[in-house]
């Protein structure tokens, strides 16, 4: 006979989950391995945002602008919005035009949301926004990204990395894709990292040598670790520092 749960209230309390409201940034890496304890003797950085990532959500956020804010006395919060519009087009099926417009405007509501944050720790570290899509307007970009495409495009080694990074991405996003969709998911990722990687070339160019993210770029760091050797001499002197979110 099967026992009527719904009959027999219970007498513990009904536990909500909770959500960690605070957490505290710790170094995972840096690439190259050899700037580990050198990486701070630059006064300036610049902080990589990944839109409708949640590690960008306030409490995570907040825990890496006070990271930040003991280390640099400036730091550019570059807002991933342009380049928004790839993840959207291959994950959510939008076209091109509908895609570039949402992610403009979520890069838009980014800035006017967080900027709290930026702004509780203003006295420690200037923080100003550059949106992808500004950089993406200049000829440096034009010259970086037509750079990275034929190093793509002709070495094996190079290719393979940028895809397998592609992969790892959608093994955790793409369940259920077909064969084709799932080659193009991998084709617009590595255009992704290929425009990416050439706004982070334009940045180290104008003098931001650090780069600061909670994740890893495990192609970004092998060509800081010194492979790669045919990719912009700008990727191959940056300093990548990637972060671990702990929740306490």
């Amino acid at each position: 006979m099967a026992l009527d749960t719904q009959a027999i209230p219970s007498t513990r309390p009904h536990l909500e989950p909770t959500r960690r409201t605070r957490y505290k940034a710790e170094i995972a890496s840096v690439s190259p391995a050899t700037s580990r304890t050198t990486f701070e003797q630059y006064d300036t950085c610049f902080l990589g945002v990944s839109l409708e990532n949640s590690n960008f959500r306030t409490a995570k956020l907040t825990s890496m602008v006070k990271w930040i804010s003991r280390r640099f006395t400036r730091c550019t919060v570059l807002i991933g919005d342009s380049i928004h519009r790839l993840t959207l087009e291959s994950t959510r099926g939008m076209p091109p035009k509908e895609a570039r417009d949402r992610a403009m405007e979520l890069g838009s509501q980014f800035a006017e949301n967080e900027r709290k944050v930026f702004d509780e720790y203003s006295d420690s570290t200037d923080f100003t926004y550059l949106n992808c899509s500004d950089v993406q307007d200049t000829r440096e970009f034009s010259e970086f990204h037509g750079e990275l495409t034929t190093f793509f495009t002709k070495d094996d080694v190079f290719r393979s990395s940028v895809e397998s990074f592609g992969r790892a991405y959608h093994r955790k996003h793409s369940c259920g894709a077909s064969a084709t969709e799932w080659e193009n998911r991998i084709r617009m990722s590595s255009e992704y990292f290929l425009e990416e990687f050439a706004i982070f070339a334009c940045l180290k160019q104008q003098g931001l040598p650090v780069m600061v993210y909670p994740g890893s770029f495990s192609t970004l760091s092998e060509i800081a670790r010194g492979e790669h050797r045919g990719a912009p001499e700008e990727l191959r002197d940056l300093i990548v520092v990637s972060l671990h979110l702990k929740g306490r």
